[in-house]
């Protein structure tokens, strides 16, 4: 009796998701909690160091595009982030303007604003914003870091602000792949994938019955 062996397809599944998703901001979230949750830390620098125009360049560094992206805060050396909040690559640096404009783009909990000659940051979802160039309305969920080509560091994270030139304070991006859609073409070879073990399993059964 003929036996039909299985097909072996070797597809591109999806990264694991992300166990640790929060959606918002949130406050004084263990830094174990979050590498232990999915993401990679990819940038860390004091708050005196300027992102300058190059902030998509180091998110770019990092493989960020499209992935899920989370900016956080802490004291140096921490292991407690003060604040961090995350959503996809595409809403956290989605341009809403050089200027002190208001707007902001709503994703995942969080008002999202970023331009990489202004300010990059974000608020609670439905708070109104103050992009001077930082935000600097009142509010513990606030943080922002200056994207001017000067190369000013800072702003804020939370309650503290002013930290242009503060090393007692870092921000921290991390990446999560988890989250983030398959391309199209890996889609295509998971359902091409997924159609040669049907039809090798078909066979396996005609020939079983034959």
């Amino acid at each position: 009796m003929a036996v039909v062996a299985a097909a072996s397809v070797s597809a591109s599944l999806p990264a694991a998701a992300a166990t640790y998703l929060p959606v918002g901001p949130q406050q004084n979230v263990a830094l174990a909690t979050v590498l232990g949750g999915g993401w990679t830390l990819c940038y860390q620098k004091t708050m005196s160091v300027g992102l300058g125009a190059s902030a998509l360049d180091e998110l770019a560094a990092c493989g960020a595009p499209g992935k899920s992206v989370m900016l956080a805060g802490r004291q140096t050396g921490s292991n407690t982030l003060l604040l961090l909040a995350q959503a996809p690559y595409a809403d956290v640096t989605f341009n809403t303007g050089a200027a002190d404009n208001g707007i902001t783009h709503n994703a995942n909990g969080s008002e999202w604003y970023y331009s990489d000659l202004w300010s990059w940051g974000y608020a609670e979802a439905g708070a109104a914003v103050r992009k001077f160039e930082c935000d600097t309305n009142a509010g513990p969920l606030r943080m922002c870091l200056h994207t001017l080509a000067s190369g000013v560091g800072g702003f804020r994270i939370g309650d503290n602000t002013g930290l242009n030139n503060s090393v007692d304070f870092e921000k921290l991006i991390f990446v999560n792949a988890g989250n983030a859609v398959p391309e199209p073409a890996s889609w295509a070879m998971m359902l091409a994938g997924f159609g040669l073990l049907g039809m090798a399993a078909r066979r396996r059964a005609k020939v079983a019955f034959a």
